[in-house]
């Protein structure tokens, strides 16, 4: 889903809203979110799951010896359970 369409959603469930509002709180969120994740912390969605960011640093080695270090970022994403059963429910229909 893209961010557009995320403002559309939220600002038909809450009418007294505008899009403007909305997207503002989302700006905000993914701000707050996003200093969070750069500093090691994890975020938790209840009812959704756990994101964090891992960075490790690595030494180079093969191919890749000439740049000495490198290093590697990834994300993890970790569903709470009640999103595995809703999932698992859509797969069985």
């Amino acid at each position: 889903m893209y961010h557009r369409n995320v403002i559309a959603k939220i600002a038909r469930q809450l009418p007294h809203r505008t899009r403007r509002d909305v997207a503002e709180v989302i700006e905000v969120l993914t701000e707050v979110w996003s200093k969070e994740l750069v500093k090691g912390e994890e975020i938790i969605v209840p009812d959704i799951g756990r994101l964090s960011i891992e960075v490790q640093d690595m030494k180079a080695g093969g191919a890749l010896d000439k740049y000495g270090r490198l290093r590697r970022v990834y994300g993890r994403f970790r569903p709470a359970e009640s999103l595995k059963h809703r999932l698992q429910e859509v797969e069985l229909e």
